[in-house]
């Protein structure tokens, strides 16, 4: 069983630094107590010590095969024996030997080195960072969005979706900024919807400027509605399209995930946003979608056991009605 090893620089409410070490913890110890916390922005414990997440210079979290009562005497040896031979060094700490001597696993667990507070807009920016709620921009093609929550909740994140929330009287575009104060990643849903084009492209298309019985569609044969539709884009409705640009305005291009159904079309203009085709089921590209949230430094490792409440949302979203 690996062991795992903290080192922490942080600054208490004095401004005073402080260092803090926290040796021989098991993974599930690790992620609890340590690593969560701190992505998430929550104070925790580390060696005895109250740790304010904003506050942290620095982590470091080492891995070693050993515990530190194993490692300690061959380790403190080495170091007298280098210190007698280079009259340098010797007076370090035991934490600190047993840290400096494991694998430095710390990008795994923390993929982004720990940023100075800089003001309450850096101490906001950060924290929404580390938030664990998830927005959900859906169209009327609600079986996407439900497959994706699904999935949300089995990776321990808290999905959003606008039309589930409360309204408390607020008018859309209020309740839109309310329940995206503090969310730290969007997901869009692109489905074909809507049709669009440019509209002398579809004249032209159309046969305008020639005698209707020259024209490429005419009333004789077939479904002349369909015939239309089909000349025309497949495009998310506009309300999806607004909140995707609101979402890449409130977060990092990188925050902001894309998922297109079929072969709806991809808007233009907006690049540097995540995205990610899939056929029929949003669950085709779990494995993208993993990929994007751990970029973007989520721990999506699966729920091995779900408390109550938890197996109640799963209830809710696997017996939710197709139709909104």
């Amino acid at each position: 069983m690996p062991y795992y090893h903290v080192y922490i620089v942080h600054h208490d409410p004095r401004n005073s630094q402080k260092e803090a070490y926290e040796l021989d913890l098991t993974k599930e110890e690790l992620m609890t107590q340590i690593v969560t916390p701190y992505l998430t922005g929550q104070s925790f414990m580390c060696g005895g010590q109250p740790v304010d997440s904003f506050s942290v210079g620095d982590i470091v979290i080492s891995e070693s095969e050993k515990s530190s009562v194993e490692l300690l005497p061959k380790l403190k040896a080495e170091e007298e024996r280098r210190s007698n031979e280079t009259g340098i060094g010797g007076g370090l700490s035991d934490e600190y030997l047993v840290i400096r001597n494991g694998r430095n696993v710390t990008r795994t667990y923390v993929p982004h080195p720990p940023r100075k507070e800089g003001g309450s807009g850096k101490k906001e920016e950060l924290k929404r960072a580390r938030s664990k709620n998830v927005f959900i921009v859906h169209g009327r093609d609600h079986a996407p969005m439900r497959e994706l929550k699904k999935m949300l909740f089995e990776f321990r994140l808290n999905p959003i979706v606008l039309h589930e929330e409360a309204s408390g009287g607020l008018t859309l575009a209020e309740k839109l900024e309310k329940y995206s104060k503090d969310v730290g990643y969007a997901f869009v849903t692109l489905t074909p919807e809507d049709v669009g084009g440019h509209r002398n492209e579809m004249r032209q298309k159309l046969g305008g400027d020639t005698p209707i019985l020259s024209r490429p569609i005419t009333v004789f044969g077939g479904n002349i509605v369909d015939k239309v539709l089909d000349l025309f884009e497949p495009r998310a409705r506009q309300n999806v399209i607004f909140e995707m640009g609101y979402f890449w305005g409130l977060l990092e291009r990188k925050r902001v995930c894309c998922l297109l159904k079929g072969n709806v079309e991809k808007p233009s203009d907006i690049e540097g946003i995540v995205y990610i085709p899939f056929k029929d089921s949003v669950n085709d590209v779990k494995e993208m979608i993993v990929k994007e949230l751990t970029v973007a430094g989520y721990d999506v490792s699966s729920r091995k056991e779900e408390d109550n409440d938890m197996k109640k949302l799963r209830a809710d979203v696997e017996t939710e009605p197709k139709q909104a």
